[in-house]
């Protein structure tokens, strides 16, 4: 059999810490928003770890394409394996954007204060990065 006739497929799941969002699906593109760049992993792609940033997450099963917000995580690839760790995730359909837009507002409201030790910056950043992320992908539906 030839590598067209013998359509490759990857094995993908997603976790968070409340819950497993895809239990080693078979797709055929998993597109991360890696820290350094947005990665569309395709089976037989190279092995490797990456760090992700918030932002919009994909998946693709034949002619479907299903869409997710992800928070930091990591991704890991191997041979035909796409595993993720993600501090959050949702699908498009549970983004809540006036929830998402309060706490953007907070967030900037947290950033503004000149007084934040470098710690309570990076979370302020990363719930900023977060709440961007939910509206964005919401907007794009």
């Amino acid at each position: 059999m030839s590598m067209a006739e013998d359509k490759q497929k990857l094995h993908f799941t997603l976790v968070t810490p409340e819950r497993e969002m895809v239990n080693d699906a078979d797709v055929d593109q998993v597109n991360i928003p890696g820290s350094e760049g947005d990665l569309g992993i395709l089976p037989l792609h190279a092995p490797l770890f990456t760090t992700m940033r918030p932002g919009s997450f994909s998946y693709e099963k034949g002619d479907e394409i299903i869409s997710l917000v992800v928070g930091h995580g990591y991704a890991e690839v191997t041979d035909d394996r796409v595993t993720v760790l993600a501090e959050s995730a949702e699908y498009l359909s549970e983004v809540d954007v006036a929830r998402a837009k309060e706490a953007k507002a907070k967030a900037e409201a947290e950033l503004a204060n000149p007084d934040l030790a470098e710690a309570e910056l990076r979370e302020a950043q990363n719930k900023l990065f977060r709440a961007m992320a939910r509206i964005e992908s919401k907007g794009s539906e």
